[in-house]
């Protein structure tokens, strides 16, 4: 394979990476190619040594996307970031079962959290048709406390949330590094 194809590949596969990102990985390329020429080496050995650019190109991918997930902390980076890795090993398979019942979890914490803390909206509904004084009084602290559980249990599952998501990243990167052939511990 020859250097213009191997970076017309590589291009190919690197389109849904911003263009400044895309640009700047394949300098980095033609700096590869460039200083095989100067160690007198020809293009087909430069471009085996550097490997398949199908292979890298999903390699480069998966990196950004994991750079994203690591600096927006967000689920939706992580989905993205996982179904990246989904192609690159066959063993992450094992992992997106668990990962997406982790985020059902998660989700339905916030929805429980969000509706805890609307309790109020219904106890005044229901505290202007009580019959007695300690019907009216079970009805507002019931409340009351199911709005404090509301508030507490969505400030846990924030903070389980993004402890979750940093694990899942850490994970993600030692994934990246085995398949890439690298130390788990870089």
């Amino acid at each position: 394979m020859m250097k213009d194809e191997f970076l017309k590949i590589l291009r190919s596969h690197l389109r849904k990476l911003p263009e400044k990102d895309r640009q700047e990985i394949l300098s980095d390329y033609e700096e590869h190619f460039q200083h095989g020429f100067h160690n007198e080496r020809t293009e087909g050995e430069i471009a085996r040594s550097l490997g398949n650019p199908k292979k890298l190109a999903r390699e480069l991918m998966a990196d950004y996307h994991l750079e994203r997930a690591q600096e927006n902390q967000s689920i939706v980076s992580l989905f993205r970031a996982a179904f990246i890795f989904l192609g690159l090993g066959f063993f992450n398979l094992v992992v997106i079962g668990p990962m997406i019942a982790v985020i059902a979890l998660i989700f339905s914490l916030y929805v429980s959290s969000f509706v805890l803390s609307l309790t109020p909206l219904f106890v005044v509904g229901s505290l202007l048709t009580v019959n007695s004084l300690m019907e009216f009084l079970f009805n507002l602290f019931t409340g009351l406390i199911a709005t404090g559980l509301g508030i507490l249990l969505g400030l846990g599952t924030i903070r389980f949330s993004r402890a979750y998501v940093k694990w899942f990243v850490r994970y993600l990167k030692s994934n990246l590094n085995i398949i890439k052939g690298g130390d788990k511990h870089e």
